[in-house]
């Protein structure tokens, strides 16, 4: 998910995981929502060593060394409240697996002390005056976690620490405020019917949400439909233009390709190409590009990855509300908002708490037809 206020150069190292989920052609995972206070957040993931603290067996272990060789799991709870991984302290306990001869570290702790590592990394920095999406964001996450409990259950976690699924950083990542927003809406989740809803949210989205089908493949919850908004404009990814040469576009376009698993012949070169629309979000359905020899169909989630550059975020256009054109020897491609587009518009709801809008406003505005429930 891509974010206002948040250090992009670290994000943008984990960005690339986002892909493995953008090319998937299915739905996106959303489980029943069971009930319980605990989730198990991977914050390691397959590396070969580990510097733990916690305690073990009533011994405190402080940095403790940890390497595939050994017995596996090591469970450590914490002192004074708190364990650490990589001098990286967390809430909650710790659990060391080793999975395929490599070490996976899950952080167990309850929801919403897993919050208070996440919202702030993901709404970023905040004035009081926008507390009210402080709030949403934490509603908003909170409904992600619980609809993605069992999710990764094969390897013994419910969530990724990184875009995969929500930013969490732990006790460093936490502020006052923030913490406040969780507070504030404690056990509170998003549902349509009697499951939580899988509540998408990204940096800015242009001036429309997208539809679900925009972004993904598989039909559109009734929750994630496009909907208008008019409180993003303010974001720095608002409106945005590309311009390339040509002949560095079509060669740029070719090299890509093989991203998303077409290989041209030799001797194959590119014509042209024409794009379909979403008549709602306006946002690209399909591209198909034509070729001396052959027609290509390229999907809207694949989009972002042949168009986007090595200095893109995780090298992904920003969005795939785009406009290309060409004037001359130029191809123009003029963009708006950052981020798939779906659900939640983050600088939307920070600008709807400018104007006095509540969460509830913020959250119903975005996720249109679902309630707020308090889970325990």
């Amino acid at each position: 998910m891509f974010l206002p206020g948040v250090d992009m150069n670290r994000i943008f190292l984990l960005i690339g995981l986002v892909t493995v989920i953008v090319l998937l052609d299915c739905m996106p995972y959303v489980g029943k929502g069971r009930g319980g206070r605990l989730v198990r957040v991977a914050v390691e993931c397959g590396v070969d060593e580990v510097h733990i603290s916690g305690v073990l067996k009533n011994k405190y272990y402080a940095n403790h060394r940890v390497t595939p060789a050994g017995t596996f799991p090591i469970r450590l709870g914490p002192k004074d409240g708190k364990v650490s991984v990589n001098n990286r302290e967390y809430r909650g306990s710790l659990e060391v697996r080793k999975i395929d001869g490599n070490l996976w570290v899950i952080n167990v702790l309850d929801f919403e002390s897993y919050l208070k590592g996440v919202v702030p990394c993901e709404i970023g920095g905040i004035s009081e005056r926008q507390l009210e999406a402080a709030k949403a964001q934490a509603v908003a996450a909170r409904t992600y976690a619980r609809a993605h409990i069992g999710q990764y259950s094969e390897l013994g976690f419910d969530l990724y620490a990184t875009v995969q699924d929500q930013v969490y950083k732990g006790i460093a990542c936490e502020r006052t405020l923030t913490n406040r927003a969780v507070e504030g809406t404690a056990g509170e989740v998003l549902f349509h019917g009697n499951q939580p809803i899988e509540a998408k949210y990204h940096s800015t989205c242009g001036g429309r949400t997208a539809d679900f089908s925009d972004a993904w493949s598989g039909a559109s919850p009734p929750y994630l439909r496009s909907v208008l908004c008019r409180y993003c404009t303010r974001s720095p990814h608002y409106e945005w233009k590309k311009v390339m040469e040509k002949g560095d576009f079509f060669a740029h376009i070719r090299n890509r390709l093989n991203r998303i698993n077409i290989v041209l012949k030799r001797g194959e070169l590119i014509h042209s190409f024409r794009i379909t629309r979403s008549r709602r979000s306006h946002r690209i359905k399909e591209l198909f590009l034509t070729t001396n020899k052959d027609e290509y169909k390229i999907p809207n989630y694949r989009i972002r990855t042949l168009f986007g550059e090595p200095g893109d975020p995780g090298g992904l256009l920003k969005s795939n509300y785009v406009y290309v054109r060409t004037k001359g020897d130029e191809v123009i491609i003029e963009g708006r908002g950052f981020g798939h587009g779906v659900g939640m518009c983050q600088f939307g709801a920070i600008e709807m708490a400018n104007q006095g809008r509540n969460y509830r406003q913020i959250l119903y505005h975005y996720y249109r037809g679902t309630r707020i429930r308090r889970v325990r």
